[in-house]
């Protein structure tokens, strides 16, 4: 990506989350892969330090501002929360796989 690139796409990005838009509409407007969209979002953040908020709903991408921090901080919470769920979940499947994988009976001998 050029510098006219990353340019182009800080300008297409809108303000603000009641402005926010999705990658594929940034895609279509820019012409350019979704992937390269995220890519350049993302070396905007490192390098530009922009606030720039890619949220998993409809939406959900724009440039953050302080109006917007108490939703971000909402939805960070909610998102670690589903997080450390499925942790919990992804670790109590181990246990069943390495059961299954140490004894494959296992569950044949507690049915009989």
């Amino acid at each position: 990506m050029t510098a006219a690139s990353f340019h182009a796409l800080e300008l297409v990005l809108p303000v603000g989350r009641r402005r926010g838009t999705s990658v594929r509409a940034l895609a279509a407007r820019l012409g350019w892969s979704e992937r390269k969209v995220r890519l350049g979002m993302q070396v905007l953040r490192r390098k530009k330090h922009l606030a720039i908020a890619g949220l998993p709903e409809r939406n959900g991408v724009f440039l953050a501002t302080h109006e917007d921090l108490a939703a971000l901080i909402r939805t960070r919470d909610g998102l670690r929360s589903r997080a450390l769920s499925l942790l919990a979940t992804v670790r109590e499947l181990d246990a069943v796989i390495a059961e299954l994988e140490w004894s494959p009976t296992l569950f044949d001998e507690i049915a009989s």
